[in-house]
């Protein structure tokens, strides 16, 4: 067995890898995935001198496989493979992939029919097909087991499935091989289990020296508190639209393009992030009109999505000149995004090791970035305990940070329009998805130790936030598990998960079942921003209505480009003052709109709605913002979501 020294640079430092196992600690964004390849295949090549030279046809055997390269997430795996197609492109050697998230069958297909000698892959998948008496992937002539982000593979979670897999290898004794281990970060827990995976004769080698900056101390961080929950969604919105105006240029580099990742700590608050900021829009304009972020591109990165679809978001945000990627903790570790800006984190992180990972995405190479930590109050105080060592430096220039959502406020008209355009955004977002972040932040906050202020500041989020008139229903087992059950302001039952929005249960935004009108549309022609059964158009039946129900689009009855409550040709439903319903209604052009409808926070331009709502459809007759809903049409947009006067004037 070949035990050459290779030696490689590593941002210009020099790592010696020879055939002894090594952890090796690095900087974010300082290459160490080829820092660990090329010693990898010059190992391989030196034990076959054949795969060498790329013959005409690559020949290989699923009993084959040369190395093992394990990465914590997906996505990190197929960038690693990604670089090792690269650097094997020219030689017999063949690289393929084990991932979660796609077909198993095709993978073991790829393998089976083309070979393969290095394998790349997550910890799950990879047990599976390696114990699978039936895949006939197997290890053999196994010389080289790569965990990249080794301190995130060997902490608790992952620790025993990476054990289950060296036990499916061959034996040490029987067959040598290289462990390499490569993080940023190597935490003192972690080095203890490293000690039991390596052999005792182990190098660690470092490439920061003692006293040298890591990459993310040479990154200007920025900490921003923002009161309450509700503040969060109208300061992150407000920054993007500080740096997108104002570029992303430091005071020692020219302004680029704003490119950013976003960080949650749940999926849900992605989801719903996610949605608030596409559904912005510029007052008195449709969602047509430009967007408020515009040029940059929104992008969603979670573990919920497909394989399919967390790959084509990377591939879209690598691409993108300006965007923001709403991300969970999937891309915090080894992924490389070119180019990008600022890592924005809202709320506290798991961790300081997965602070240091999120904030190393910018600023790669010999790039600069920014790094800013959006938190509340409540995290003020922990956040001297959990981030002792950052440089974090306590920013105020964010206005929206510091309104009090609870009381009237006279605002700048930028502030205004800010906290106005995020109120109508998750207005929109179905109900079901303020639910599920609802639900999540209890459990990710339920470190506070003072449970009723928590679930008070959670209420609030949801009251003044989200504009809901009850907090979401949380289920007994969950509320009494989490410490909540007895507490005051706690709303406990199931809630509907087919209500679609923030109506009451036969309408608003969804509706039960989503059967009579809602943002969601109806089983039988009802609205929404979205196309059901019956629904001819792809805005269907705007805010309400189950058949030819008023709003923005065709319904089942209405053969208009905008029918039901304003539109050409479209009809609307009304109801008699005796409650009983009436026949189609007057038509009204699209321009005829309502005027008094006012937001909380300054002037709004013309209401969409009508004084009351239909029985069968949205807004019937143009006004303001739907004082009364209909059975069908439900609460639309309520006196209480917009027909009241404004409590925050310019």
């Amino acid at each position: 067995m070949c035990k050459q020294y290779y030696i490689y640079n590593c941002a210009a430092r020099t790592i010696v890898v020879d055939f002894a196992d090594r952890l090796a600690q690095a900087r974010t964004g300082t290459g160490k995935t080829l820092a660990f390849l090329i010693p990898l295949l010059q190992n391989i090549i030196s034990v076959d001198p054949q795969l060498e030279h790329r013959s005409g046809r690559r020949s290989g055997s699923a009993s084959d496989i040369r190395a093992i390269i394990i990465s914590p997430t997906r996505e990190l795996a197929e960038q690693i493979a990604v670089e090792a197609k690269k650097v094997t492109r020219n030689t017999g050697v063949i690289v393929q992939t084990a991932v979660g998230g796609s077909a198993k069958s095709e993978g073991l297909r790829r393998i089976k029919n083309e070979g393969c000698h290095i394998l790349v892959g997550t910890p799950g998948r990879l047990n599976d097909i390696l114990s699978d008496p039936y895949s006939q992937v197997r290890a053999p002539n196994l010389s080289a087991f790569v965990l990249d982000e080794a301190d995130r593979l060997l902490d608790q979670g992952f620790a025993p499935e990476i054990q289950a897999i060296q036990h499916l290898l061959p034996d040490r004794k029987d067959m040598d091989r290289q462990t390499l281990l490569y993080s940023a970060t190597v935490p003192h827990e972690v080095l203890q289990i490293v000690r039991k995976t390596m052999k005792s004769n182990f190098q660690y080698v470092r490439t920061v020296q003692e006293g040298e900056q890591q990459t993310h101390e040479k990154v200007p961080q920025k900490l921003v508190n923002v009161g309450g929950f509700e503040n969060l969604m109208p300061a992150l919105v407000e920054l993007c639209k500080q740096e997108i105006s104002g570029g992303a240029g430091t005071t020692d580099s020219p302004a680029r393009p704003f490119k950013a990742i976003v960080y949650f700590s749940a999926t849900a608050d992605v989801v719903l992030a996610t949605t608030v900021l596409r559904n912005l829009k510029t007052p008195g304009q449709s969602l047509f009109h430009q967007h408020p972020l515009h040029p940059a591109r929104i992008i969603e990165m979670h573990a919920r999505l497909s394989q399919m679809q967390r790959t084509r978001a990377a591939d879209s945000f690598r691409r993108a000149e300006t965007g923001i990627m709403l991300s969970s903790d999937v891309t915090a570790r080894g992924m490389d995004f070119p180019n990008v800006t600022h890592v924005i984190q809202i709320g506290l992180p798991p961790s300081e090791e997965q602070y240091v990972h999120r904030v190393g995405r910018t600023a790669r190479g010999d790039k600069t970035g920014e790094g800013w930590i959006l938190i509340t109050s409540f995290e003020s105080r922990e956040i001297r305990h959990k981030l002792p060592k950052m440089p974090l430096v306590q920013d105020n220039s964010l206005e929206t940070a510091k309104v009090d959502m609870r009381k009237d406020a006279q605002l700048p008209e930028g502030t205004a329009q800010t906290l106005t355009q995020v109120q109508d955004a998750t207005k929109m977002a179905p109900r079901g998805m303020k639910v599920a972040s609802y639900v999540a932040a209890l459990g990710v906050y339920n470190w506070i130790p003072n449970k009723q202020i928590l679930l008070d500041a959670m209420n609030d989020r949801a009251k003044y936030g989200w504009g809901m008139e009850q907090p979401p229903m949380v289920g007994l087992g969950l509320a009494t598990k989490l410490g909540l059950s007895r507490l005051q302001g706690i709303n406990i039952g199931r809630e509907d998960r087919t209500d679609g929005g923030d109506g009451d249960s036969s309408g608003g935004f969804g509706g039960r079942d989503a059967s009579r009108g809602g943002f969601r549309g109806g089983s039988r022609g009802g609205g929404g921003f979205d196309r059901e059964r019956g629904n001819s158009s792809l805005f269907g039946g705007g805010y309400g209505g189950s058949r030819g129900g008023g709003g923005f689009g065709r319904e089942r009855g209405n053969n208009s480009e905008f029918g039901g409550g304003y539109g050409d040709a479209g009809r609307s439903w009304y109801k008699d003052s005796d409650g009983r319903g009436r026949g189609p209604g007057p038509t009204y052009d699209r321009n005829d709109r309502g005027t008094d409808r006012k937001s909380r926070y300054g002037a709004r331009p013309p209401g969409d709605g009508g004084s009351r709502g239909s029985d069968r459809g949205g807004f019937s007759r143009g006004g303001a913002g739907g004082d009364r809903g209909g059975r069908g049409g439900g609460r639309g947009f309520s006196k209480r979501d917009g027909g009241r006067e404004s409590r925050y004037s310019q």
